[in-house]
């Protein structure tokens, strides 16, 4: 197991990520300020504390991870932000999923809120993107537009590969 550092947020969940129907554990490892580690322990039942994590990825995001969370068909969920409610935040989700036995990045979400000051005043620029790499698809809005499909066709990542220059150019505000 990674040594946890003291005073790193640290997030953990269950979930059975490869659906074999036993429990799995995601961690998170993040030190204030630093990138955010992702291990990955498949059958948590043949945990022992000298047993290393069946996948790796360090660096998954500069930005702070908030949350980790489960959906349906085995999905983990990684939220992060940046800026996390100040004047200019973005927020982001990363949707992992293991598909043969190999991790993807199934898809990605952004959402932000960034205020400029300018000399006539306030500047604000809105919006959010959701990418479907699963299906293809996504959708982005932006300026409190209603959401407009995205061009072009999106492939599963491996995550091994993933970084955040791999965000789609219609995520970028």
């Amino acid at each position: 197991m990674p040594v946890i550092a003291k005073n790193a947020p640290a997030f953990e969940l269950k979930l059975d990520i490869d659906q074999d129907g036993k429990a799995d554990r995601a961690l998170v490892l993040q030190e204030a300020g630093g990138p955010a580690d992702l291990y990955i322990y498949l059958d948590e039942e043949r945990s022992d504390p000298s047993r290393l994590p069946d996948f790796v990825k360090k660096g998954l995001t500069e930005d702070r991870v908030i949350d980790l969370e489960s959906k349906g068909k085995g999905s983990l969920l990684v939220r992060s932000c940046f800026g996390c409610g100040a004047s200019k935040s973005t927020e982001e989700t990363l949707t992992i999923v293991d598909r043969q036995g190999k991790f993807l990045v199934g898809g990605y979400s952004r959402s932000w809120d960034w205020n400029q000051q300018k000399s006539s005043g306030v500047e604000t620029t809105l919006g959010d993107c959701d990418i479907n790499y699963l299906t293809g698809k996504g959708t982005v809005s932006k300026d409190l537009e209603p959401g407009k499909p995205v061009e072009g066709k999106f492939k599963p990542v491996p995550l091994k590969d993933w970084s955040s220059e791999m965000r789609p150019k219609a995520c970028d505000f």
